[in-house]
């Protein structure tokens, strides 16, 4: 178990932000291109997950298929989502 579940206060991992300017020199320019267009994800997304594209990319193609197409309004995801990140107490 990893040690920061061991102590009573969570402690989050620092990841380092990558520049969008060297990250759009890179297969994720067209994501972050629709990214910034769009107005989401927000371009920390990119920029923390950009340190592994192949990943970055699937979790871009995922998190656009559960928010742009279904059924369920795109503001009730965004209530969802926002209230699933303050039960964790995450701030982002």
């Amino acid at each position: 178990m990893p040690i920061w579940f061991l102590s009573e206060e969570f402690i989050m991992p620092n990841i380092s932000l990558l520049d969008l300017d060297d990250l759009e020199k890179t297969q994720l320019k067209p994501f972050i291109k629709k990214a910034l267009r769009n107005r989401a994800p927000d371009p920390a997304f990119h920029a923390i997950m950009g340190h592994n594209p192949e990943l970055c990319k699937s979790m871009y193609i995922a998190w656009g298929t559960v928010f742009q197409t279904g059924n369920i309004d795109h503001k009730l995801k965004e209530i969802i989502r926002v209230q699933l990140s303050r039960s964790v107490n995450c701030n982002y």
